[in-house]
């Protein structure tokens, strides 16, 4: 049985008209009357009543049989096409940091679904400072990361996306929660839990301590920001949190620190220069423009 047989069929029983049927397929209108005629031979059976006089046909009860038959199966053969070209298609390696990942990747799923460039894509999770090392080493083709600094990174494209503050975050029965602003020089007793190293935290942090010459205790370091939320709740400790990680439902105070140099948590999109993404431009600007970290979370 060929399968361009199976194409004429299906073709045939929607348009009703060998004629019309060989204008779509550009053949000639023997090609499709000897594709039914090997058809029926195969199956035994008559699949087309043909109408000689107003030239167009109906399907016999066999040939409305065939005819579900035959669209599962160029169904399939498009669905296996698809398959095989994706397995053809380079894995696109993506970094995301968890933080970050939580708030944008809703909005990125419905452009890797839409983009052909997105269908063999791999999510890599890891700190923004691990990531912008795997993109610095070819390991990652493309990452949405988190600097105190602007990226810039010979080799590497980068698209700023937001800055948004950090916050001091704590225990809704800690005293500091009547407070909307604090002071870094004033948490200098205060004993800190942190996210490790390879997030971008860290740094910030180290960054305030240097400008202020103040330096709190870190009790403990974790990479997981959700473990560190339920560690702030459990009164272990106080946090130094990028804002857009504290939502209603983790039921935790941030204040505002008043100090006049205190790092900023820039988002960026982060790619190698040599990848082409389609409508990488209009991706980036609804994310920026759209930002799930403006709603009212």
């Amino acid at each position: 049985m060929k399968f361009t047989d199976i194409e004429h069929f299906d073709k045939l029983s929607e348009l009703e008209s060998f004629s019309k049927t060989a204008i779509f397929f550009n053949v000639s209108q023997p090609t499709i009357s000897f594709a039914i005629q090997r058809l029926e031979n195969e199956m035994k059976k008559t699949l087309i009543n043909r109408n000689r006089s107003h030239g167009g046909i109906s399907l016999t009860e066999a040939g409305k049989v065939f005819e579900k038959h035959a669209k599962k199966i160029l169904q399939e053969v498009v669905a296996a096409h698809e398959e095989i070209d994706r397995m053809n298609q380079p894995t696109i390696e993506f970094g995301l940091p968890q933080i970050i990942g939580n708030y944008y990747l809703p909005k990125l799923v419905k452009h890797f679904v839409g983009n052909p460039f997105f269908q063999n894509v791999a999510t890599n999770e890891a700190g923004s400072n691990l990531l912008l090392g795997a993109l610095k080493n070819h390991r990652l083709d493309l990452a949405i990361i988190s600097s105190v600094e602007p990226v810039k990174i010979e080799g590497l494209e980068t698209i700023e996306i937001d800055r948004k503050k950090y916050s001091i975050v704590v225990n809704k029965d800690n005293p500091l929660a009547k407070q909307k602003k604090v002071s870094f020089e004033d948490l200098a007793d205060e004993k800190f839990v942190s996210l490790k190293e390879g997030n971008v935290h860290p740094i910030a942090f180290r960054k305030l301590e240097e400008t202020y010459n103040v330096y709190p205790k870190i009790i403990y370091e974790t990479p997981d920001i959700n473990i560190l939320k339920k560690m702030i709740a459990e009164k272990t400790g106080i946090g130094f949190i990028a804002e857009i990680a504290v939502e209603k439902q983790d039921n935790l105070a941030t204040l505002e620190l008043s100090n006049e140099k205190v790092p900023e948590f820039i988002i960026s999109f982060v790619y190698k220069k040599d990848l082409q993404i389609p409508g990488i431009k209009r991706i980036v600007e609804e994310l920026r423009n759209n930002s799930v970290f403006d709603q009212d979370r």
